[in-house]
């Protein structure tokens, strides 16, 4: 019997009866990695389940591992007194410029003030008219620009670590010059912190986040809202910022019943070209401008409306994410907030004729199954509030799901209730 296929894990759009020999997650072609003669869904993984097979293969005694340890440290200390670390070389000078400096060299004049926060960094040249600048930054041009009167200003992303900028003056007789060249070193715990997506929680009880997504339709949303009333269980729920400005009765139900609020952008658009060739680039018409514009409408709305702020998540329409992607949601305080491997419900497919298609009871027992071969602790439950079937709908089952979650001793919490912190 041939195995049945399940969703990639970091591709949902292919199916795959391949699964990772260390986690057992479904991963596709371009996801599988081989080592050792197994698939693995990454090298990391790969390492760990070779260092637990050499383990129960030799199965170390303790006094062994005493024996290593002392021969280890032994060897460490006599190289460390035979071989003292050798006296570093004389350093070389190196051009650094703080948030403040300014230089002056041929009536140019070079300043910069650095967003630390944002990463952001604003030049600001003037000097002589009718020249044409280079701004290098890190060895590529990132601009050209032509001199006027005026002062210029041209803002920079920074990047992680060392930045090297450089301009260059170029006058009509095609001679050029340097202005002036600096370095900026730059790091951000927040940023890095805010851009790494969130798709399970570490915790040691039982306790599951049921997370639901709004988009364009209600129809389905007043069913949900008094089966989570009836049951004592507050959810996260991601919102469109055109749900909120056409459903805003039920958005205030929802503040009532102790749910929380988090942004779904402003109109569900696509960020990247997983639908039109499967990988995560950053689609043409996905700007940095119009993308920080999806969260920042809806965050207004919310504010104006509810007199309330987001929580600061967020969730990416069609789970399209990528580094850049995450980054500019980090930049304007929003980490994202995805669904653990095979916790998305599939109740958004609509065509009973489509492979991904679940019923009702369906839906219902995919998660009492994959809570008894592999619990549900610490997961993210991915379903919507809108519906766009003509019957079967997802929720008439959701009650019974609740319940014998619960009679399993599992405690539904919203994704700020999670007591460790974010994975």
């Amino acid at each position: 019997m041939a195995r049945s296929k399940e969703a990639c894990i970091n591709h949902p759009q292919k199916f795959t009866a391949r699964k990772c020999y260390y986690c057992k997650a479904p991963i596709c072609t371009e996801c599988q990695h081989n080592r050792f003669h197994h698939l693995f869904c990454r090298p990391g993984h790969a390492y760990l389940w070779r260092l637990g097979d050499l383990w129960a293969r030799y199965k170390p005694t303790r006094e062994l591992l005493w024996l290593g340890g002392f021969i280890l440290l032994s060897n460490l200390m006599m190289f460390l007194f035979f071989y003292p670390p050798p006296s570093p070389p004389p350093m070389q000078k190196e051009r650094t410029t703080r948030a403040d400096s300014t230089y002056d060299s041929d009536k140019w004049r070079a300043n910069f003030v650095q967003s630390r926060i944002a990463g952001r960094l604003q030049l600001v040249i003037e000097g002589r008219p009718n020249r044409a600048l280079n701004v290098v930054h890190n060895g590529r041009i990132v601009q050209t620009l032509i001199s006027g009167n005026g002062e210029m200003l041209k803002t920079l992303r920074l990047s992680p670590g060392k930045n090297s900028v450089a301009v260059w003056a170029m006058s009509a007789d095609g001679k050029s010059g340097l202005v002036d060249s600096f370095s900026v070193f730059f790091n951000s715990a927040r940023l890095k912190r805010l851009s790494r997506s969130v798709h399970y929680f570490k915790t040691t009880r039982k306790q599951v986040a049921l997370t639901f997504d709004g988009g364009s339709s209600n129809k389905g949303t007043k069913e949900i809202l008094d089966i989570l009333k009836a049951n004592d269980v507050q959810c996260t729920l991601f919102l469109t910022g055109r749900f909120m400005e056409n459903f805003p009765q039920l958005v205030e139900r929802m503040l009532t019943d102790g749910h929380e609020i988090a942004n779904h952008t402003y109109n569900h658009p696509h960020a990247t070209n997983l639908e039109l060739d499967g990988t995560r680039q950053t689609r043409a018409t996905m700007t940095e401008r119009r993308f920080k514009s999806q969260l920042h409408r809806t965050d207004s709305i919310f504010t104006a409306r509810f007199q309330q702020k987001l929580k600061p998540y967020w969730r990416a329409p069609f789970g399209e994410i990528n580094r850049e992607i995450l980054t500019w949601a980090a930049e304007v305080g929003f980490r994202h907030i995805g669904w653990s491997a095979r916790c998305d419900s599939w109740d958004w497919v609509r065509d009973p004729r489509s492979e991904l298609y679940r019923s009702a009871v369906q839906i219902k027992e995919h998660f009492l199954t994959l809570e008894a071969t592999k619990g549900l602790a610490g997961k993210i439950i991915l379903m919507h509030l809108g519906s766009e079937r003509k019957d079967d709908f997802p929720y008439e089952t959701l009650e019974a799901l609740i319940r014998e979650l619960k009679r399993r001793g599992y405690q539904f919490i919203k994704i700020s209730d999670f007591a460790e912190p974010l994975s």
